[in-house]
């Protein structure tokens, strides 16, 4: 066999041989359940397991059609759907609709459960009795506490009963015609359909070079011409055919199945079909809608044609309830809304989801519901558009086959009831699924091959001379015939029949299929023309009576612009009180927050000392909450997707999302204001006036909105959440500088002339201006003994000023109004004229991001272009297929099948690539995890083995415990316990055994910036063994790129590769350290049908290469499961029931089951029959149910089993041991690992610039912003303050780096915990240390450009010592900021817990360093410990001891105090002492005056200096202590990643976090359980 050709090989494993002789057919005791799911088999007891069955065509019998059955979703959960019970519930809910009470009397209507699913079968009792007890409680019983406390109400309420016959007429969910059919109904007719895309095939690598040049360059004018369409270049450029000339027509109420391989344009088409043509270079040709052109249907019928993406994006903290309410709301004139939940509890059952509809919708971070029931709320979604042709783009990616014909069948389900138009691309489509479409279109390389009906698609390609091997299903035939590969000829016809995708619709077009396909169309536009478009009249109709009144006629949106808006507000609460761990973690942060700064500020002095300090606490009152207001920045990103769908769906404009996020800020701020603001205001002493405090509240109110939208406003321009990030950083820590309490106004207008003028359009100055005048209203401050001038012996009081700006001569007290005037040029005047102008920016910001949201559409495909590194020498062949446009590096987008290359390569010529004949043998294994206060066993006593070159399938249903028994063999588990025999030779696993072993995950984790022969080589050099030399090591890498057939592409990053062929380099990194036993999780999921058998094809030489195989796999097809040797079949809880050979065409399998009286039917699929029948159970011969797990232990087949575990075991343990040179760990030693780990973090930041680039650009905006606001610094006071805070101001930057560092360091730790960690590829000391490494050059340039752009321009002192001093401080702040952010980042458990820690650090180290509030005044907590254990403080006093000691003080008329002195006494005679012996710092201006003393309190900045409780000599003092901080840093990432990655530690935080669960789940109990007893209080049962 080794010698065969692919193809003959193909041949020789897929036709069956004749059946063995000893197989033991015995007939069953009563009759087997009918394949059509006829009567015998309503009569089955419904297990809660899925059981999939076959379903008819839609053309045969009705009573055929009503009896289809099937699971939905996940095998655990729900009962069977079967058409006859869809459409007496659909039946019933029109019935009790038209009894409803009428929308116009206001009154509540009758909730209709009582009548409205009462027809339905036993079926569905049954399944939903059963789903009841396995998973969920039902919602049925608990119905009132689950819906929303208003709808429950309403639908408990009983009220007389109204007539309401012509409700379904009037378009509630559509209209009827008086013969009961759909009045919205329309056929898609497409001719000479042309899809062209734009860009190459190929494209390289963008560096960071390219990043930073770019930014003027190319990638400005990119941005650019985005906002400004008339600025882009209009020339065509290179474009490719992704759809060529296509011609056909889909009627309404028939489906239309879509093959083709990736990239043949199967998605392009179905885009086209649905209007969606944005991303294309040019769509040419006619698409129509029963005669409505395209133009018109997007401009006026957008919602009436859909296209679902093959993803289920929702937003995930909504439940299934609010997300179809929601869209119901959207598409629900409103006089009819009352009704919405009837159409919702319709839609539950109809789709058995109703025990989900208070459950999370969820995503993969966010638990939530099923894969499977959050595909059928997808649906249920789309039906609630009411849309007519939906084109449904491979919506069963990861389903099993199961789930995947359960999703045809609600597609059937929705086109027969509603009279649809349905196109679908699937797949891995079974037989079952062909058999209910209507009609097919064969795709390959955008050229049509067959179109037509579907029965008559597979005689056609017979016809042409192809031949469709037995067990084959037929799409899988009509989709292998476009791959070389994979085709069959019959005899004789090999040279005849065509070969390329231009032959074959050569060929085609000349067929008399091709001349029905053009009849067809012709004999729909004759009917069109004949009824005069009778249907798209109808449609027209039907659309506008389901729009509101105030909607109009030219609308795409069924209700007016402000019902859009409060609904999307609905909504936007829905999310907030969805996702309740923000919402706590916010509150907490406030609370929290607002104690520790008002403590800072405590009980500030009324006296001229707490000036100062009240402008911070001014300062930060308005500014925190807007900065906490950051979050909203990825909600405002992560959402675009929904929003566009919804869009397209015509539920709502953008602006309407943007407005209703507007309305729920309004209340919630409020929140959030009075909360912060009562906690700032009363413990840092403003003044306790009423309408001060109320004043205060309002602007802090006005201000974090205004923020709030212009951090919005930055996101709906913004094309990525780094962009985003980005720019409102930077427009934060710029709305800081130029409040005016930095830079004092007066300073900013008349000297800082390069950005004075941004304090003008900085709403937070004008805000800041309104409280600050607000609190110094009417006040009249005492000076302060210690600014008393002049004081000691002899001094006279009424001889004396006070040194405080505003103070007047001869005055020991000052107004406030003097102190703003003179200090600030502030006035109470302005106090509402302030509000209005903030108001008006809170205006402009949210037109503003109205206008983004609609006019810009970030939201779009990729190129589908293959990326290469720089240089690379084998680019992708010219004439290699390429994917769908909009399918760029995306699952099943893969440019170039891995299959086809190589095609020519026969099995005889694969490399040995492992020479071990070691045998894993496992027995008697247990796996159990902790669950409701006991242990919950997941594997039950499984025993097995895996010797080399043997393939073994693990399958069982949903919830068995394949993939935790794979975790379990391959020593991955890391929490529960585990018991058992494992034994490799009948030896105890060895150390390494985590190592020499490879394991496959289903997700392909790797660097997506390595390319493929980067990332063997790199698991190669670390894994194998250390005695090998490196050129051994590459020399093998090649045979393995060989084996894998991506030579060519073997300089092609991962991320840009298609899921196929990430798959293979996953195989290939675990190959490449010659593993003798290889576990692969899921290897086929979400390939298509040829893909998924190139990969097993992939597997089988593997297995005659010598490696053990044990693979789990979800529903394989006949053809895939003939390629296993063996199969490991597992019951839920864990328990075998099967284990041993499949053999010929199942022929082993079937000969254990039928011995026990179950057969298997001669052309069912031996995967599909093992698992039904372990879920559906079988009969003894005494009429008892069999028990197939009991059935296992006690069959010979088991006992056999453990009498060859222990022959192996016994006999090769005595074989001598050849594995003494290599009980290491990790292979490498670890100076190797961290050099090559080290290499590959430094290519993945110079391949993916983002982060990099981020840096650059911060240090660069934020070095010229601060360096040129603060331009050549003068010597006066107001200038030296000036010089300490220019230096204080790098402290803004931290809040931008660590929040990019932390991505970026949790998304190499979650790679490295993930699979090189299990994997023992390198250790944590190395990635450690590489991690560390990687920041310290980027922190170095970071730095070095921030003190050039910002030193310089000051005036700051030019000495060498001085400047290179504080060049080395800047440097090493760039250090510490990164290596800060990695230790947290290496501490937390998650995001969530980073994004709750993050703050409280920034308020820290901003705050308490002895800057905002001066070191004498701190209060006596903070002022012993936090202060000495702030970073800042030592990097500021450093810096500000290095830089103003030289400065000689010159004060303006305006900073002096002023005296008179006593008669006959000069100023020098009269304060002369005061100066020298009692002060000690300052001077007299004029000394000899003998009136207007001038007092200037600072002579020198070492005077200053004192007042911040620095010293001159403290500079090198603190340089040492914050490299210690620096280096404390770095310690702690070791020390973190080792005790909480490593060993596990949690510090104490787990079981607190634990205890305040329990705390919280039993408040919420107790409060739940009063509410309850309060709503049934009532001894009539209503609702109170």
């Amino acid at each position: 066999m080794l010698g065969q050709q692919p193809g003959e090989l193909y041949r020789l494993r897929t036709e069956p041989s004749a059946p063995e002789t000893n197989l033991h057919n015995v007939a069953p005791l009563r009759p087997q359940p009918s394949l059509l799911g006829g009567r015998e088999s309503e009569e089955q007891p419904i297990s809660t397991a899925a059981t999939t069955t076959a379903i008819p065509s839609p053309k045969t019998s009705s009573a055929s059609a009503s009896d289809i059955e099937g699971t939905w979703g996940e095998r655990d959960v729900g009962g069977p759907v079967r058409n006859r019970m869809a459409m007496d519930d659909y039946e019933a809910m029109r019935r009790e609709l038209s009894h409803l009470t009428q929308p116009q009397s206001g009154a509540s209507h009758r909730s209709g459960r009582a009548n409205l699913f009462h027809t339905r079968t036993s079926q569905s009792r049954r399944s939903r009795s059963s789903r009841s007890r396995h998973r969920r409680p039902s919602s049925e019983s608990t119905h009132a506490e689950d819906l929303e406390a208003g709808e429950a109400k309403a639908m408990a309420e009983e009220e007389e009963e109204f007539e309401l016959g012509g409700f379904i007429k009037e378009g509630h969910f559509e209209k009827r015609t008086e013969e009961g059919q759909s009045a919205k109904k329309v056929g898609v007719v497409f001719k000479n359909l042309t899809v062209k895309g734009s860009g190459s095939t190929t494209t390289t690598a963008k560096t960071l070079p390219d990043a930073v040049l770019g930014t003027f360059g190319p990638d400005l004018y990119r941005i650019i011409s985005g906002f400004v369409p008339a600025l882009q270049r209009h020339n065509a450029g290179e474009t490719r055919r992704l759809i060529n000339d296509f011609t056909g027509v889909v009627r309404d109420g028939e489906m239309m199945l879509v093959l083709g391989r990736p990239g043949s344009g199967c998605t392009s088409f179905l885009k086209a079909v649905a209007n969606k043509r944005s991303e294309y270079a040019a769509v040419t040709g006619e698409v129509t809608y029963g005669g409505i052109t395209a133009e018109e249907q997007k401009k006026h019928y957008l919602g009436e044609v859909n296209y679902n993406p093959e993803d289920d994006q929702h937003f995930p903290s909504l439940n299934v309830w609010q997300t179809l309410k929601f869209a119901l709301m959207n598409k629900t004139r409103k006089r009819h809304q009352p009704e919405i939940n009837i159409v919702i509890q319709a839609l539950l059952r109809m789709f058995n989801i109703t025990h989900t509809s208070k459950t999370l919708v969820g995503n993969e971070y966010v638990r939530g519901i099923s894969g499977g029931e959050r595909k059928r709320v997808s649906i249920a979604e789309t039906l609630a558009t009411k849309s007519t042709v939906i084109c449904w783009d491979n919506s069963t990616r990861g389903l099993d086959s199961s789930t995947a014909l359960d999703y045809a069948n609600s597609l059937r389900i929705m086109t027969d009831l509603s009279g649809r138009t349905t196109l679908v691309t699937l797949y891995q489509a079974g037989e079952d699924i062909f058999k209910l479409m209507d009609k097919v279109l064969v795709i390959d390389e955008g050229r049509m091959m067959y179109q037509g009906p579907a029965k008559q698609a597979k005689q056609y390609f017979i016809d042409l001379g192809f031949h469709c091997p037995d067990r084959q299903t037929t799409p899988d035939f009509l989709t292998s015939v476009t791959d070389p590969a994979q085709r069959f000829y019959r005899e004789d016809y090999e040279l005849s029949a065509p070969k390329t995708p231009m032959e074959f619709e050569q060929v085609f077009r000349n067929s008399d299929a091709y001349q029905k396909v053009l009849a067809d169309v012709a004999q729909y536009e004759g009917y069109l023309r004949d009824t005069d478009c009778q249907d798209a009249q109808q449609f027209k109709q039907s659309v506008q009576e389901q729009k509101s009144k105030t909607v109009s006629k030219k609308s795409n949106f069924t209700v007016s612009l402000w019902q859009q808006v409060l609904t999307c507000t609905a909504r936007e609460f829905w999310l907030v009180f969805g996702d309740k761990p923000t919402l706590y973690t916010k509150l907490f942060i406030i609370v929290s927050s607002g104690l520790i700064v008002g403590s800072l500020f405590y009980n500030q002095p009324n006296n001229t000392e707490g000036t100062f300090v009240r402008g911070g606490t001014a300062f930060f009152s308005i500014l925190f909450l807007g900065w906490l207001q950051l979050t909203e920045l990825m909600k405002a990103v992560s959402g675009r997707v929904v929003i566009a769908r919804h869009k397209e769906y015509a539920f709502y404009r953008p602006s309407a999302v943007v407005l209703a996020r507007v309305l729920a800020d309004l209340p919630l701020i409020i929140f959030q204001v009075v909360i912060f603001g009562v906690l700032m205001y009363f413990m840092t002493n403003l003044d306790v006036d009423v309408s001060k405090f109320f004043i205060y509240e309002l602007f802090v109110y006005v201000t974090t909105v205004c923020i709030t939208a212009l951090y919005r406003m930055f996101a709906s321009l913004s094309p990525s959440i780094d962009d985003a990030v980005r720019f409102s950083g930077t427009a934060l820590n710029l709305l800081i500088v130029y409040t005016g309490y930095v830079i004092v106004k007066p300073q900013l207008l008349g000297q800082k002339i390069w950005f004075g003028w941004l304090y003008y359009v900085n709403p937070v100055a004008y805000s800041f201006e309104a409280v600050l005048t607000n609190e110094f209203a009417g006040r009249v401050m005492e000076c302060a003994p210690s600014q008393l001038v002049p004081q000691g012996p002899g001094i006279q009081p009424g001889y004396q000023g006070c040194a405080q700006s505003g103070a007047q001569m001869g005055t020991t007290s000052v107004t406030g109004e003097q102190y703003l005037s003179t200090t600030y040029d502030y006035s109470r005047s302005n106090l509402w004229r302030n509000f209005g102008v903030i108001i008006a920016f809170t205006v402009l910001y949210i037109l503003v991001t109205v206008a983004g949201a609609e006019l810009f559409q970030f939201v779009k495909g990729g190129g589908g272009a293959i990326t290469f590194k720089k240089g690379a020498k084998t680019p992708i062949p010219a004439g290699s297929k390429i994917a769908d446009i909009e399918k760029g590096g995306e699952s099943g987008d893969s440019s170039v099948s891995s299959g086809q290359q190589h095609t020519e390569k026969v099995e005889g010529s694969i490399p040995q690539t492992v020479q071990s004949e070691e045998i894993f043998t496992w027995t008697d294994v247990e796996y159990s995890v902790p669950y409701e206060g006991s242990q919950r066993k997941l594997l039950n006593k499984v025993h097995g083995y895996a010797k080399p070159g043997v393939m073994i399938a693990l399958m069982g249903a949903s919830g068995a415990g394949k993939t935790t028994l794979l975790n379990t063999l391959s020593q991955r588990q890391t929490m529960g316990v585990v018991s058992g025999t494992m034994l490799v030779d009948g030896r105890p696993l060895r150390k390494e055994f985590q190592r020499i072993t490879g394991f496959v995950e289903q997700q392909d984790i790797h660097d997506g910036t390595s390319t493929i022969r980067e990332a063997i080589e790199f698991s190669a050099i670390l894994r194998q063994e250390r005695h090998l030399s490196r050129g051994e090591k590459l020399s093998y890498v090649q045979e393995i790129i060989d084996l894998l057939e991506l030579g060519e592409i073997q300089d092609a990053l991962i991320s840009s590769l298609g899921v196929e062929q990430r798959k293979r380099v996953t195989i290939g990194v675990e190959l490449a350290a010659k593993p003798s036993l290889l576990f692969l999780d899921e290897p086929t999921s979400g390939l298509d049908s040829q893909s998924a058998y190139s990969i097993i094809r992939f597997l089988r030489k593997l297995s005659h290469a010598g490696h053990g195989l044990i693979c789990t796999i979800h529903q394989p097809s006949s053809l895939l499961i003939q390629q296993f040797d063996m199969i490991l079949a597992l019951n839920p809880n864990g328990n075998t029931f099967y284990f041993g050979p499949v053999g010929d065409n199942g022929s082993a399998v079937n000969g254990y089951f039928s011995q026990r009286g179950v057969v298997c039917p001669p052309k069912k699929n031996i995967a599909e029959f093992i698992l039904e029948t372990a879920i559906k159970g079988g009969k003894r011969e005494d009429g008892k149910r069999l028990d197939w797990d009991e059935e296992w232990r006690n069959s010979q087949e088991n006992k056999d089993l453990l009498i060859e575990i222990s022959n192996i075991n016994s006999s090769r343990s005595k074989l001598p041991t050849h594995h003494t040179d290599t009980q290491y760990e990790y292979a490498s030693p670890t100076w190797l690992q961290t050099t090559m780990l080290t290499r590959r973090m430094f290519t993945q930041h110079w391949r993916d610039p983002s982060y990099y680039y981020g840096k650059l650009f911060v240090a660069v905006i934020t070095g010229i912003f601060n360096g040129f606001t603060f331009y050549q610094l003068g010597s006066n006071v107001a200038e030296l303050q000036n010089r300490m805070f220019t230096s204080f101001l790098i402290i803004l930057i931290p809040p931008t780096v660590v929040n990019a560092v932390v991505p970026k360091f949790y998304q190499n730790l979650s790679l490295w915990m993930a699979r090189e960690n299990p994997s023992r590829i390198y250790s944590w000391l190395a990635f450690c240390t590489a991690s560390v490494a990687t920041e310290i050059p980027i922190s170095i340039l970071s730095g070095a450009i921030y003190w050039l752009l910002w030193y310089f321009p000051t005036g700051l002192p030019t000495d060498a010592s001085t400047a290179g001093y504080v060049f080395l401080m800047t440097v090493l702040f760039f250090l510490f900021q990164a290596s800060w952010g990695q230790w947290i980042c290496a501490f937390a458990p998650s995001f969530t817990v980073i994004s709750n820690v993050l703050p409280f650090f920034f308020v820290m180290f901003s705050l308490f360093n002895g800057v905002v509030r001066p070191y004498s005044q701190l209060p006596v907590f903070w002022q012993y410990w936090m202060y000495y254990v702030n970073p800042s403080t030592y990097w500021i006093g450093g810096v500000i001891a290095a830089t103003l000691p030289s400065v000689q003080v010159q004060c303006t008329p305006q900073e002096a105090a002023y005296f008179n002195p006593p008669p006959n006494q000069t100023c020098e005679q009269y304060a002369g002492a005061f100066v020298t012996q009692q002060a000690r710092q300052g001077y007299l201006i004029n000394p000899t005056a003998t009136s207007e003393c001038g007092y200037c309190q600072f002579a020198t900045g070492a005077e200053y200096m004192r007042t911040l409780n620095v010293l001159p000599g403290d500079k090198w003092r603190n340089f040492g202590i914050f490299f210690m901080f620096c280096l404390s840093n770095w310690a702690l990432v070791y020390f973190f990643i080792y005790t909480v990655r490593i060993r596990g530690w949690s510090f104490g935080l787990g079981p607190l976090f634990g205890w305040l669960g329990r705390g919280v789940e039993g408040v919420k109990r107790f409060v739940k359980g009063v509410m309850k007893r309060c709503r049934g209080g009532g001894s009539d049962g209503k609702v109170r």
